[in-house]
């Protein structure tokens, strides 16, 4: 697991302010395997029960910590959970650069397609629903979540831009969007994510991806 410092290095503003004192903990010190303790009871505790059962005393009790710890350092439900998946998400949606556009984007969706299998992403996902008091706060998390997923993938397409694989002008915030949103709507449609079905969708986005850019 990446240490909490140099994760804490990556997360948007809010979010590394509740790690101020584990990014500077001695690696392997106390406070380091306290946060890394903390950080596997919240996917535990999250894949099993979901988001909106899920209990900061539940996780600190099966992290062997006072709840006052987890208050104290990642504030409340939503930055302990959006933190936890973050630097989750950040081990196991590392962005690629193989050199070569076609590759870069068929292997991040390929990682995604994983990530999106793992229970604690699949959980989160079956609660997002309407943006309403009925959602149990999950939209909180995905607020922490979403924008720094985009700020780490988005480095395939500024690559590209440099290389002249894509035109200067275009969106990697959008291309991001763009890219990924197949895969989502197959989430959520309950149809399978083999490979044959990134294989096309890479193809489709890319074709579009370059008319654009022409």
């Amino acid at each position: 697991m990446a240490t909490l410092g140099a994760v804490s290095d990556h997360l948007p503003e809010a979010l590394r302010a509740l790690h101020a004192d584990a990014a500077t903990a001695r690696p392997g010190g106390r406070t380091a395997r306290i946060g890394e303790a903390v950080m596997a009871a919240t996917l535990d505790e999250l894949s099993e029960v979901g988001y909106a059962a899920l209990r900061i005393e539940a996780v600190a009790a099966r992290a062997g910590v006072n709840k006052t710890t987890i208050y104290r350092r990642w504030g409340n439900k939503a930055g302990l959970v959006a933190t936890a998946l973050i630097e989750r998400q950040a081990e196991a949606v590392p962005a690629p650069d193989t050199g070569d556009l076609r590759q870069d984007v068929l292997t991040l969706l390929t990682l995604v397609r994983d990530a999106l299998k793992t229970p604690w992403f699949s959980i989160l996902m079956r609660e997002v629903g309407p943006r309403t008091g009925q959602g149990g706060g999950v939209g909180d998390v995905l607020d922490k979540l979403w924008p720094e997923r985009l700020r780490s993938s988005r480095v395939i397409f500024e690559r590209a831009i440099a290389r002249g694989d894509l035109s200067p002008d275009a969106d990697p915030d959008f291309l991001i969007e763009a890219m990924s949103g197949p895969l989502y709507f197959r989430l959520l449609i309950d149809r399978p994510l083999d490979d044959d079905f990134l294989e096309k969708a890479t193809d489709l986005f890319l074709d579009g991806a370059r008319a654009s850019s022409t």
